[in-house]
C-alpha cells in the first residue's frame, strides 16, 4: 500500500501522521518527526546500537530505530514512548531528546538525505517501547 504526506510529496513519502499518528513537519526541505506530545526518542553512537538492537527485539522492547548523520558521527535515534520522565544517570554516549527536538525522516522529497531506517515501523505493528523499557535493554547491553 502507497502512502502519502500530502498530494505533493511523492507517492512513496510514507504519510507518518495518518497511518503512525506521529507529529511531523516539515523542517529544512524534508520531514521530521517533533518529539513531545507522547513520542520520544533517545539517540545511540552507532557502535552502539550495533550491539543494543538485537538485545531490544530479543527483550521485546524493538521499535522504530533510524540512523541519522551528524558532525559528530552516526547515531542511531531509538523511537520510545514519553511516557516517563529521564533519569538522571544514562549510560556514556546515550542522550533522551528533550521534546521539541526535529528528527529527520527518509523520504522522497530529499533523494540525497542520508537518513535511513534501521528498523522502520511497522503498521503491524504501531505501539512504541517505553522509555524505562528501552533503557534497562541499554544498560544490560553493555
Amino acid at each position: 500500500m502507497i502512502m502519502t504526506i500530502q498530494q505533493d510529496a511523492g507517492p512513496a513519502t510514507p504519510d507518518y501522521r495518518r497511518v503512525f499518528g506521529w507529529p511531523v513537519g516539515w523542517h529544512n526541505g524534508g520531514l521530521a518527526l517533533v518529539t513531545g506530545s507522547g513520542i520520544g526518542a533517545i539517540a545511540i553512537p552507532r557502535p552502539m546500537a550495533d550491539r543494543v538492537l538485537p538485545n531490544l527485539a530479543r527483550q521485546g522492547c524493538d521499535g522504530p530505530a533510524l540512523a541519522v548523520p551528524t558532525k559528530h558521527g552516526a547515531v542511531v535515534m531509538l523511537l520510545v514512548e514519553a511516557d516517563v520522565l529521564a533519569p538522571d544517570s544514562l549510560p556514556s554516549g546515550v542522550r533522551v531528546l528533550t521534546a521539541g527536538t526535529m528528527i529527520p525522516l527518509p523520504g522522497d522529497r530529499n533523494p540525497n538525505q542520508l537518513t535511513h531506517w534501521i528498523v522502520p515501523p511497522d503498521t503491524h505493528h504501531r505501539w512504541l517501547p517505553s522509555l524505562n523499557g528501552v533503557l534497562a535493554c541499554i544498560r544490560s547491553g553493555h
